[in-house]
């Protein structure tokens, strides 16, 4: 199982002694200037970089935290991601009949109390304390991104909502942009279960409380990037990925618990009457602006932080970065689970260049005419997978993260009037290529070997070397003279 991390600064700690991390001396500019060297680095895949000078703040910012998967791995106690990959392949093993997910709904009977959070007197998250007129979001290093971004915002906040009724617990990483010294708009979509509790409380006649939390734990960055079902406790997760609960403790203006190993914590309310402010565009992992949109006012009533802290941000880019590297763990992480749904999958890869969670390349192992239509529906039935808008599926033998195979495959098995179809499910948040207010439109390309039902003929084989005229050259392959063996024969 995971040692968890005590700290961000016990994490920082360890990727330094590895090697995995840059101290820039020099002071920064958090406008623009910060992001600009961080894009740099991260595109490069180089390592975690903290800035101990930023102009006009006091904290240290480290960016580039989680932005390689190795990087991830140690943020979790693994070697790799096959080694993530098999520790959740067990815990998919103990599942319940509902499914593993289940286990992380209200109620289950799954081991909670072994993950459950532990409730503290006291965390180091609140050595200091600032309320009310002491509070002053300006003085923290939130960086401005890209030159259309008009505001400075907090992009590496967790934040914490909760069910009035239920109590239950949810995460999630909305964009979070500072308006003044205490206010933020708060962009939750549809999909965020902190819209569902800010409907309850307008149906109630409450304001709803709001935590939003930097710092602590990496593991609880990983958690709130997983597809869990909306009504899931975010924080019992990041229990079980870094095999130690979570130990919490109570804000100081509301009874919301958040890590008290965080290093700030932002407190306030939501005003579900007060009119939708507008969240300006920000950078996307995708690579674009986003597009203006509803927001909801959060105006703080605390800042709670450690002594010294470090304060985390994340650049969004376009891929390779700190996103698509996280979400290369989750995708792992995720397989046993999507295959126990769709028996039929080999594997399935994520195009990290298309942008986080657009284009899928799926692999099956074919049985049936029309199979890949099956496939399909199912995995697109899915939470993990219900916006993915441009879908591959390939036969077993196609390797699903190498592109040129999967090009082969759609080059060689697609007839465009036969092997492509479309489907409407819920819109994809961010999407800014699909129409105002439509379905979220999605196309699949079936890139599988016909049967002679869906062709009307034969289907030619593949190319592929005879294994003993492959084991023979290879033993050979010094004789020729030809230097090194410049490319594996395929089987």
């Amino acid at each position: 199982m995971p040692m968890p991390f005590h700290s961000l600064a016990d994490f920082v700690e360890s990727l330094e002694q590895a090697g995995e991390l840059a101290r820039v001396k020099v002071e920064v500019d958090p406008e623009l200037e910060l992001a600009a060297v961080t894009c740099r680095v991260a595109q490069a895949g180089g390592p975690a970089l903290f800035f101990e000078r930023v102009k006009g703040c006091h904290p240290p910012v480290v960016t580039n935290l989680l932005g390689t998967p190795g990087r991830v791995c140690r943020a979790l106690g693994a070697e790799s991601l096959d080694e993530l990959a098999e520790r959740f392949v067990l815990s998919a093993s103990l599942a319940e009949p509902a499914g593993w997910l289940e286990r992380f709904r209200p109620g289950s009977m799954f081991d909670a109390a072994k993950h459950q959070p532990k409730t503290l007197k006291s965390g180091i998250c609140q050595q200091v304390v600032k309320l009310g007129r002491d509070v002053d979001l300006a003085e923290w290093p939130a960086p401005r991104s890209w030159p259309s971004e008009p505001r400075r915002s907090i992009t590496a906040g967790v934040v914490l909502t909760v069910d009035r009724e239920t109590g239950q617990r949810s995460l999630a990483a909305p964009p979070l942009a500072i308006v003044d010294r205490n206010r933020l708009a708060v962009g939750w979509h549809r999909y965020h279960a902190a819209s569902r509790h800010l409907a309850d409380c307008r149906s109630r006649g409450r304001q709803l409380p709001v935590a939003i939390v930097l710092g602590g734990d990496p593991a609880l960055w990983v958690a709130v990037a997983a597809p869990l079902p909306i009504d899931a406790d975010g924080c019992l997760f990041a229990g079980l990925l870094r095999g130690k609960p979570l130990e919490v403790v109570k804000c100081r203006s509301h009874d919301l618990e958040v890590p008290a190993d965080a290093e700030i914590v932002i407190e306030g309310f939501v005003d579900p009457v007060e009119p939708p402010a507008t969240l300006d565009p920000l950078g996307h992992a995708g690579g674009y602006y986003s597009l203006p949109a509803p927001a909801a006012t959060l105006h703080v009533t605390a800042v709670t932080h450690r002594a010294n802290p470090i304060f985390p941000a994340v650049v969004s880019s376009r891929p390779p970065n700190e996103t698509s590297a996280i979400g290369r763990a989750i995708e792992r992480l995720w397989l046993p689970l999507v295959r126990r749904a769709v028996p039929d999958l080999v594997d399935y890869s994520f195009a990290e260049a298309a942008g986080p969670g657009t284009l899928c390349v799926a692999s099956i192992r074919k049985t049936l005419p029309r199979h890949a239509r099956k496939a399909a529906g199912a995995l697109w039935g899915l939470d993990a997978l219900m916006h993915v808008k441009l879908l591959v599926i390939v036969d077993a033998d196609v390797a699903v993260n190498e592109g040129d195979q999967v090009l082969m495959a759609v080059g060689a098995n697609v007839h465009p009037g036969r092997d492509v179809f479309f489907h409407d499910g819920p819109p994809r948040p961010l999407d800014h290529a699909a129409p105002p207010l439509s379905a979220g439109g999605a196309v699949c390309i079936d890139a599988t070997a016909k049967f002679p039902e869906e062709h009307g003929g034969p289907w030619p084989e593949r190319l592929a070397t005879n294994r003993q005229i492959m084991e023979l050259v290879q033993s050979r392959w010094a004789e020729y003279g030809l230097g090194p063996p410049w490319r594996s024969f395929s089987t």
